[in-house]
């Protein structure tokens, strides 16, 4: 059966098996999904590099922000679980909060204006203040109200050619923040192309009618104001090579570059500054101010792309959001229930990155970012990856006589991390801590990744002498149904099973279509996290454990996750449990299909 621990497959005859000691030793590549979808390619073994001779700038934390991040009044979350993430950039304006805002009020500053304009400036007064001395980006056009609820009979700013209102709302705008003190960066309209914020075409002549007449009434009123824009909904290079030509003949180009989401920050910025060049402007600091789609938003993605941020160039950048907009105070749901997912911890480590930045490469999805802390003893690197599918990166780490102070008694002292992908997490959990010995002024540390949507630390201290625990996680495969061993799965009528799919665990699927059809996971422990099948033809299964009451989880999604965590228990009273799974037969509306598919379930042991 297909039962492991870290590094080694499980006893049979419910015993346990020790694990064994060698680096990030943890189990099985995650493979991929029933066969229900078209099933990817296995996920080769990859390589990052670290290069401890070519150092940067320090860390910044550029990656830390969140759109819409903090509750109504800005009080929430607390300082305890913000302060860790170093957050610097923080994006509101209102948005969906009752009234409408000036839009709501018929055009004119009325109540549905004033609860907008009052919560940005609640929020941005806390983070812009000591100790975040934060950014905050108003954004303007969710105070007017264009924030995808608006009617359709919405007169849009500049619309047969009048700005008049559109000024006038602009100097209402303007007036209220300069009375208030609180420094903010003016966010002038979110996605004008298209996407619901705006209806008048992407890059049209009422576009730049509204964009200059914004830009120059706020400089006429406060010469020194921070602009940010255009806030494209992707980085789009034609859009962005039309959009600078046109600012900069008008004279409104922003102090800040801003675009959302797209492929690889890296090259988007590279290509940004490219355009810049070619228009004859000179380089202004760039953002991007919503990044992560929602199925993008575990832990090993959201990694790999603050890795590639820190790669950039870009100054700041804010996490999207998708599921709690936009007054729950959640970090964008990197908080559930008030308690650190997987994405906080994974933030938090990102946070922690000091010293100097160091020079790496990356290869088959996989991207580090490393920071260099003479002064710690310290070299601290997060891995992510971008594939969503498991296997084993190693971590190279060269030029180790540039760090000297790393090597005592011929080993330098590695200590792995995984950080699962799992909603609540308590703390990442230790995969390997010992010493390992150099090879030709370098440093090898294989980490393998159980699951492609883990990312994980590896830090690096001087040699010690010793070694230390492993990642007591119990990972159990949705075939194993021995019931001889302490935890396994087991299947009522309406199951099958799907072999050779290669981006879930083991490469196995357990599946039904069928309303009422039920499965149930046997196990000791304190705790046990689900992976299941995202995706566009999945269901709704209904949880329980211990006979408790039932949770439903959806597992519809708008494009695949053949491995991720779905479900994460509470804290368990140690010992035996069972968790009975139900397929509903129900289904998101978006969903195409009832199906459940199991992929396997990681238990923490007594």
């Amino acid at each position: 059966m297909k039962r492991t621990t870290t590094g080694k497959s499980a006893a049979r005859h419910g015993r346990r098996p020790r694990t064994l000691p060698v680096l990030a030793a943890l189990g099985a590549a995650a493979l991929a999904a029933a066969a229900l979808s078209p099933v990817p390619a296995a996920a080769a073994d990859s390589e990052v590099t670290i290069d401890l001779a070519t150092q940067g700038a320090a860390p910044t934390a550029v990656g830390s922000g969140f759109l819409y991040g903090l509750s109504q009044d800005g009080s929430a979350p607390a300082d305890s679980l913000l302060q860790p993430l170093k957050p610097a950039l923080f994006r509101g304006g209102g948005a969906r909060i009752a009234g409408g805002g000036w839009l709501g009020d018929g055009y004119t500053a009325g109540s549905g204006y004033r609860i907008r304009i009052n919560s940005a400036l609640s929020q941005a007064r806390r983070v812009t203040a000591a100790p975040y001395h934060a950014t905050y980006h108003l954004l303007v056009s969710d105070v007017w109200g264009a924030d995808t609820t608006q009617p359709a009979n919405t007169v849009y700013p500049c619309d047969n050619g009048d700005c008049s209102n559109w000024t006038a709302f602009i100097d209402k705008l303007v007036a209220d923040v300069q009375a208030s003190g609180v420094p903010v960066a003016y966010d002038i309209w979110n996605e004008p192309d298209g996407t619901g914020f705006w209806q008048r075409g992407v890059n049209s002549a009422q576009y730049y009618r509204m964009w200059d007449t914004a830009v120059r009434e706020i400089r006429r009123l406060v010469p020194s104001a921070q602009i940010a824009g255009p806030s494209y909904s992707g980085y789009n290079h034609g859009w962005l090579d039309s959009w600078l030509g046109q600012a900069k003949a008008d004279n409104t180009l922003p102090n800040v570059l801003n675009w959302h989401f797209g492929d690889d920050p890296a090259a988007d910025a590279a290509d940004a500054r490219a355009l810049e060049s070619a228009h004859g402007i000179a380089p202004l600091p760039l953002t991007i101010n919503e990044y992560l789609f929602s199925q993008q938003q575990n832990s090993a993605y959201t990694a790999w792309f603050l890795d590639r941020l820190s790669a950039s160039g870009v100054t700041a950048a804010a996490h999207a959001i998708w599921s709690d907009c936009c007054g729950a105070g959640t970090l964008d749901s990197l908080l559930v229930g008030g308690q650190r997912t997987g994405q906080w911890w994974v933030y938090q480590a990102y946070a922690r990155l000091s010293g100097r930045l160091l020079g790496t490469t990356g290869s088959g999805g996989a991207a580090v970012a490393a920071g260099s802390d003479p002064a710690a003893h310290q070299v601290l690197a997060l891995l992510g990856n971008n594939s969503g599918q498991g296997g084993t990166t190693t971590v190279t780490v060269r030029n180790l006589s540039a760090a000297s102070w790393l090597i005592n008694n011929n080993a330098v002292h590695a200590t792995v991390q995984r950080i699962p992908d799992q909603s609540p997490l308590d703390a990442p959990v230790t995969v390997f801590d010992g010493d390992v010995t150099p090879s030709g002024g370098a440093l090898h540390v294989p980490v393998t990744r159980t699951s492609g949507s883990d990312a994980y630390t590896v830090t690096l201290t001087p040699g010690n002498g010793s070694s230390g625990p492993v990642d007591p996680t119990v990972v159990v495969d949705g075939t194993d149904t021995d019931t001889a061993d302490l935890d396994h799965f087991g299947y009522g009528a309406n199951w099958g099973v799907t072999n050779g799919v290669s981006d879930m665990y083991q490469q196995t699927a357990n599946w039904s279509f069928t309303g009422g059809a039920v499965a149930t996971f046997t196990f000791r422990g304190t705790r046990v996290a689900l992976h299941a099948v995202r995706d566009t033809d999945q269901g709704i299964m209904s949880l329980s454990v211990d006979g408790g009451a039932p949770v439903a989880v959806d597992n519809y999604a708008a494009s695949r996750n053949a491995s991720g965590v779905v479900w994460t228990s509470p804290q368990l009273t140690a010992g035996p449990h069972t968790l009975t799974i139900t397929n509903t037969g129900q289904r998101n509306g978006a969903s195409g299909g009832t199906n459940i598919a199991l992929d396997r379930a990681d238990v923490t042991p007594s």
